[in-house]
């Protein structure tokens, strides 16, 4: 098809800009996704462009998915390679990958994941340090903060930490483990670009930025020194949907591109083909509560309908629950509507404790639903993470971390003084962990049960090798069916460890083993999506639900103990925008609704926790009535 079929005017113009820098403002449901990708298109097939000059980097892996299905289509086959889309955490794991022999990170590169880091990283430091959890939490968080801030590269930045030591336990914890953490990927490439040496694949020489709003000041660096070596940029975003404040990204990044690359031009998309009139007047009455956001015209499409926006105030959650269960069974009873056509959408759900009585009122309805979670949350489960270890030790057999892990977790009678005295080994001799229980196995130190250690060893090794063996000349999702088949016994827990498996395999392309573990070590956890197409109602979390699109949207919950919460200053409207983007979501119909007193484990739960009374957001309190329709 022509790069430039069904788009309008503005999205022609968008698409096909030459000329130097260029920052795409686009609102909600305006076309950027299209605009990119058919730019993309344009560069290729119009201008004679390479594939292999083009980088294009997206927020999370279903975007990165989308993008690449789209503009594969939009290119066709006889063009050839489709560019490099990938997350921004995914291409500096590759760069860092191909420059590694330059690279001060402990080799090979290994990221840990969030499982890692909860059961393995913090907890031995807890122990080494003598610290609670809370504590090093806080100050692994603190030390991310300081990476996504550039905070670190500040003369003298280590004397002023709040804690020294730490910071030296963990450089040593991590040489031992082999590891390098995913908040500090992309400084690591910040920093690895400073060196001349440093080879970009490409390097590329059109760079597009997608979701430029939820850029922090260490991505923008990077974004910075890739086009200081010569890449054109290309930067698509609306500050009014920058919601990743807990990452140190604020819509300052999009707001000052003009200022931070001279000459650009700004490019606008102001058509909002995605929500109905009423929900569009709804949503932009919130956007426009902040004075600094760039001030821009969003107007709905020529055809779009009035909409449906109703705010319901309930006596508790109780009664919220089955006033949401009364609102889905009217829309699945008398519309064209599909459960899965229906997004429920909370601030957050620890303990799943909003979600249950909601999902508890549907299911009295007989109405099927889900609540989305971490999409790899099955791969922290022991015979999920046994499978995810194998998978590791097939690509590097003396991956520290998964050897670890193992030993944890592998009914095997090792405990945590063994694991411990390990640890000594390797820190006393400077070695690594493996080397340490294989100083062990050969006899050469002595710990108790090393015994035990030794068939435990040997096992593994064994059923590796016999792995090994049934890889040759096996697809990728076959030999993920076959693992699968023989570590997990649970049925149930077998299927969900296999389609995360193979969801990542569909997102990524990944080809092999090792592709699939480079995209599980770039992801971002609960924050990532997989597609789904279950038939059930969908329940998340306001974050999880970016970048999607429902005909039906119930945000519960919409109370001022939740947004804002607790936040202030920046934080602040951080958490407008999240309700904004929250309320765009929807194309036909939406429902807001909130609670007068909370009882239970939701009393627990928000600012001033443990007091009953709950009130309407103050993002919401003052809306003129005439936005919304009257129950």
């Amino acid at each position: 098809m022509a790069w430039d079929s069904d788009l309008s005017n503005a999205q022609v113009k968008a698409a096909s800009y030459i000329g130097g820098h260029a920052r795409l403002l686009a609102g909600p449901g305006t076309g950027k996704t299209r605009c990119l990708t058919r730019r993309i298109a344009y560069l290729i097939i119009d201008s004679g462009i390479s594939p292999s000059d083009i980088l294009a980097t997206t927020f999370t892996r279903s975007a990165a998915f989308e993008l690449r299905k789209e503009v594969s289509e939009a290119i066709g086959n006889n063009i050839g390679k489709v560019p490099r889309i990938s997350t921004l955490h995914s291409f500096s794991l590759r760069q860092l990958l191909r420059n590694a022999p330059i690279s001060d990170l402990p080799y090979p590169l290994r990221i840990a994941d969030d499982y890692e880091e909860r059961e393995i990283i913090i907890e031995e430091l807890r122990v080494l340090l003598n610290r609670r959890v809370k504590e090093i939490k806080s100050l692994f968080a603190r030390l991310s903060a300081d990476w996504q801030t550039l905070k670190a590269d500040q003369r003298g930045w280590e004397s002023q930490f709040p804690d020294p030591q730490f910071v030296d336990a963990w450089r040593e914890h991590r040489k031992i483990y082999g590891y390098t953490l995913r908040a500090e990927l992309v400084y690591q490439l910040k920093k690895a670009l400073l060196n001349p040496d440093f080879q970009l694949e490409g390097p590329p020489h059109y760079l597009l930025v997608d979701e430029y709003q939820d850029l922090n000041p260490c991505d923008l660096a990077v974004v910075r020194a890739i086009v200081a070596r010569g890449a054109e940029l290309y930067g698509a975003g609306d500050d009014d949907q920058s919601i990743y404040g807990f990452r140190k990204a604020y819509p300052q990044g999009i707001r000052n591109f003009n200022e931070d690359y001279k000459p650009s031009t700004d490019l606008v998309l102001e058509v909002c083909r995605r929500c109905d009139r009423k929900i569009l007047d709804f949503a932009q009455y919130v956007a426009r509560q902040d004075r600094q956001r760039i001030k821009k015209t969003l107007i709905p499409a020529k055809d779009a309908e009035e909409g449906v926006v109703k705010l319901s105030g309930f006596a508790n959650q109780g009664d919220e629950a089955r006033g949401i269960s009364r609102i889905c069974k009217s829309l699945l009873d008398c519309s064209e509507y599909a459960p899965e056509d229906i997004l429920i959408l909370l601030r957050s759900d620890y303990q799943r404790r909003f979600s249950t009585p909601i999902r508890s009122a549907l299911e009295q309805e007989q109405i099927p639903a889900e609540t989305l979670e971490n999409p790899t949350a099955s791969l922290d489960e022991p015979s999920g993470r046994e499978v995810l270890c194998t998978l590791r030790l097939l690509e590097n057999p003396q991956d520290d971390l998964a050897w670890r892990t193992l030993l944890q977790i592998r009914p095997n009678q090792i405990g945590k003084e063994t694991l411990s005295h390990l640890y000594e080994i390797a820190r006393s001799q400077s070695i690594r962990f493996y080397n340490a229980i294989d100083l062990v196995v050969q006899g050469q130190q002595q710990i108790p049960r090393a015994a035990i250690l030794q068939i435990e060893f040997q096992n593994i090794k064994e059923h590796l090798q016999m792995l090994q063996s049934k890889e040759q000349g096996v697809e990728l999702a076959d030999f993920i069916k076959m693992l699968t088949r023989e570590i997990v016994a649970d049925d149930n827990e077998r299927d969900a460890v296999k389609d995360c498996l193979n969801g990542i395999v569909t997102l990524t392309n990944a080809q092999d083993i090792k592709e699939l573990l480079t995209s599980l070590q770039t992801s971002l956890g609960m924050y990532e999506q997989n597609p789904s197409d279950s038939g059930k109602v969908r329940i998340m979390t306001m974050h999880q639900a970016k970048g999607l699109t429902s005909p039906v949207v119930i945000i519960a919950a919409a109370e001022d103990e939740y947004i804002p919460g607790r936040a202030i200053g920046l934080e602040m409207d951080d958490e407008r925008r999240l309700l904004y983007v929250s309320l765009t979501r929807a194309k036909h119909h939406l429902y807001i609704t909130y609670c007068n007193r909370r009882g239970g484990q939701q009393r627990r739960t928000g600012r001033n926790a443990g007091m009953l009374n709950r009130h309407l957001t103050q993002f919401l309190r003052d809306i003129p009535i005439e936005l919304y329709d009257k129950d």
